[in-house]
């Protein structure tokens, strides 16, 4: 019988559960009966498997024994040969180790030999550079007794340039020699060479040198080339010895010294507020050295040894022009008095640029100057960063009324701005003032560049908050819409605006001013980025105007429609049982609104501040009357239902009884007729004067009305002619 599909490889699986089995198959519903029954089937099928699986399996158990037979001889005829092969492979390896044994020893003897051939060898040519050097030294110092004429000269420079070739050489031998006893010997000896060959070489320079002072000294122009190439013979041997650095502090203490130190020494108070003519005369007598002598130098040297122009004028003239100014003039880099500070950083700047200017080196050499620390160090000493915070000092105390305006500011200059520009107000003086201050010649530095920019970000910024103040002032304190302040706050618009133009206008005239970055290559980008900034700082100035614009409209409204609701009663009294006839042209009183307004205009220079002005105005009085006109043709409506309800009249009564308040009751309609009731005289006269103050606003004024207006005048359409 075949077993249940299901349940088969849940028994035989190596982690079979009985209880989860017995409860799977009770869940499905079957009773313990045929639980047992399910399992003692699936026993009788798993024994059969075992039966076939041990008859499959039992024959080669039974032939195992006779399929292992006869392998112990097998294992013993092939260990005989292998223990054999294996003594065999041990007497051949320790044969090899005790022949590489003797190769190795062999090998370490040659190359001791080796190494004791090569130190008699260095030993042999050490001693006969030594000698050498001492003969090439012995023969240059006959040589110079020969004569100091050119050819004399030359040959013994090539003896000298011979010895210092020789004596590189030697040196490379002992410092790869080792500290082996000749190898110190050695040295030792070739130390008493080395200052034999400088006192040889200092001489030389130091003649040269000084000869060349005096011929200079006799004006002539241009040195003598033939001089500049002993020079420069003589500085290749010091470069062959590797003591140029020598050669060059040489020149420094011989050629340059006594002139620095004598034009900067001695100077009282360390360099403290240096009168600039005083450095300027240091600075020209310093350049009219160069010019006449350093130039020259160099520009000849490098003739013969090309390069050499910039090393001079870099290691030599330089770091000894700017040692001495360093050392003599310590406080002359400091702003203890800004205005001398100032003028002296320009005149060193100068004097920096005609110093590079003199010796015009080659462009593959001219970035040797700005690189060396000499240079930058003087350049660095220069304590910008305390002048910045001095000069912003000077002119936020000058610009603040809390600070100390009077010692630097007087009333004088800023009346003087006032007139010039057309300003109104004080603060905008002042600023104006600050932003000229801050890159005027005498006040901007190149490389404060960028502090001045946003200097100047913030005088504007103080300014808008200063403006800004005054006008929250004038409006609180003129809470009552009085017009006497009406003046002090369009000068403060006006200078809003004006000032804002004129920062702009004073930003392209300091353009050239400006130094370029690798953001912004070129002034124009660098001047337009600077707008921007400005106009930022002025957007909350712009709202502050505009504030102050809607405060001057709504007192201008305020005053002009003060007496509208009185004069539209005027109207009333009037018609009111007069008999007049009826209204043909608008009051006079209309006219009269805008008054205040042409006022105003005429103090106003400013296109954009009169249209802003302007249409609030219109729109604030175009209000009022359309206000004060529907509460007066209620009342009239009012009025004349009451009168007919008294009457006890009919048809027109009944409407106005219905709709006593409205403006235009129904049932009036006056077009194309001529009114002859007073209330519809005094409807036709307010309609007329609507009218009529719309008129002015659109066409005289070329401005809007309100929507307020617009509504009523469509309301009272019917009371036109």
């Amino acid at each position: 019988m075949r077993a249940d599909v299901s349940s088969k490889p849940q028994s035989q699986h190596p982690a079979f559960d009985l209880e989860q089995f017995a409860e799977t198959r009770l869940g499905e519903g079957k009773d313990l009966d045929a639980l047992h029954l399910e399992l003692s089937q699936q026993l009788i099928q798993v024994r059969r498997e075992l039966h076939n699986l041990i008859d499959l399996r039992y024959e080669d158990f039974l032939g195992l024994s006779s399929s292992v037979a006869g392998i112990d001889m097998t294992i013993n005829d092939i260990k005989q040969p292998l223990t054999d092969l294996s003594a065999q492979i041990s007497e051949v390896h320790t044969e090899l180790a005790s022949k590489l044994e003797r190769i190795d020893a062999r090998i370490a003897y040659r190359q001791a030999v080796r190494d004791k051939k090569h130190m008699l060898r260095l030993f042999i040519d050490l001693s006969q550079l030594l000698d050498r050097v001492n003969a090439v030294l012995s023969e240059a110092e006959q040589q110079l007794c020969g004569g100091d004429n050119v050819g004399a000269l030359t040959e013994y420079l090539k003896s000298l340039e011979r010895a210092a070739g020789e004596f590189s050489q030697a040196r490379y031998f002992i410092e790869k020699g080792g500290a082996y006893p000749f190898i110190l010997q050695a040295a030792e000896r070739m130390q008493t060479q080395e200052e034999r060959l400088h006192a040889a070489l200092d001489a030389f320079l130091v003649s040269r040198i000084d000869e060349y002072v005096l011929a200079q000294s006799k004006g002539r122009m241009e040195p003598d080339s033939a001089h500049m190439g002993l020079l420069a013979q003589c500085l290749r041997t010091y470069t062959t010895v590797g003591e140029y650095d020598r050669a060059e502090a040489l020149i420094r203490e011989r050629l340059v010294r006594p002139v620095v130190s004598e034009t900067f020494g001695g100077q009282p108070g360390k360099g403290m507020g240096l009168d600039p003519a005083v450095l300027g005369s240091m600075f020209q007598t310093t350049l009219d050295f160069i010019r006449q002598v350093g130039a020259p130098l160099a520009r000849g040297i490098s003739a013969h040894l090309p390069g050499c122009a910039a090393t001079l004028e870099a290691h030599v003239f330089w770091r000894e022009i700017s040692g001495t100014i360093l050392s003599a003039l310590p406080l002359l880099f400091v702003p203890g008095v800004p205005d001398r500070f100032h003028k002296n950083y320009l005149a060193a700047c100068d004097f920096v640029r005609q110093f590079s200017a003199l010796f015009n080196t080659a462009d593959r050499y001219s970035d040797l100057l700005a690189s060396d620390e000499s240079y930058v160090e003087f350049h660095r000493k220069w304590q910008l960063s305390a002048y910045f915070s001095i000069r912003k000092k000077q002119l936020t105390d000058a610009i603040d009324p809390r600070g100390q305006p009077e010692s630097v500011l007087d009333q004088a200059a800023v009346d003087g701005i006032l007139g010039e520009l057309g300003l109104s107000t004080q603060l905008a003086a002042r600023a104006i003032w600050a932003l000229r201050r801050c890159w005027a010649e005498d006040v901007y530095l190149e490389p404060l560049a960028p502090w001045f920019w946003q200097l100047t970000i913030q005088i504007i910024l103080w300014y808008q908050h200063s403006a800004s103040d005054a006008l929250k002032l004038l409006i609180r304190s003129n809470a009552d819409g009085e017009l006497t302040a009406v003046d002090q706050l369009l000068a403060h618009v006006h200078d809003m605006f004006a000032l804002k133009q004129l920062c702009s206008d004073h930003i392209d005239s300091i353009r050239p001013l400006l130094p370029t970055t690798e953001q912004a290559p070129d002034a124009i980008s660098v001047v337009d980025g600077l707008k921007d900034a400005i106009s930022q700082a002025f957007e909350s100035s712009d709202d502050s105007a505009a504030g102050a614009i809607e405060h001057i409209s709504a007192t201008i409204v305020s005053a002009s429609c003060a007496n509208l609701a009185s004069q539209l009663r005027r109207t009333t009294s009037q018609f009111r049982h007069t008999n007049r006839a009826a209204p043909k042209a608008p009051s006079a009183f209309v006219s009269k609104l805008f008054a205040e307004l042409s006022a105003v205009e005429l103090k106003i220079t400013s296109q954009d501040t009169l249209a802003m002005l302007r249409t609030q105005v219109c729109l604030g009085i175009s209000r009022e009357i359309a206000r004060v006109s529907i509460d007066a043709l209620s009342t009239i409506s009012k009025t004349e239902a009451s009168l007919h309800r008294l009457r006890k009249t009919t048809n027109r009564a009944s409407h106005l009884d219905q709709s006593n308040d409205l403006p235009v009751p129904p049932g009036v309609d006056l077009r194309g007729t001529t009114p002859a009731s007073d209330n519809d005289k005094i409807r036709r006269q307010i309609w007329l004067d609507v009218m009529e103050t719309g008129r002015i606003i659109t066409d005289s004024l070329n401005a809007t009305t309100h929507e307020d207006y617009e509504s009523l005048a469509q309301l009272i359409a019917p009371l036109g002619t």
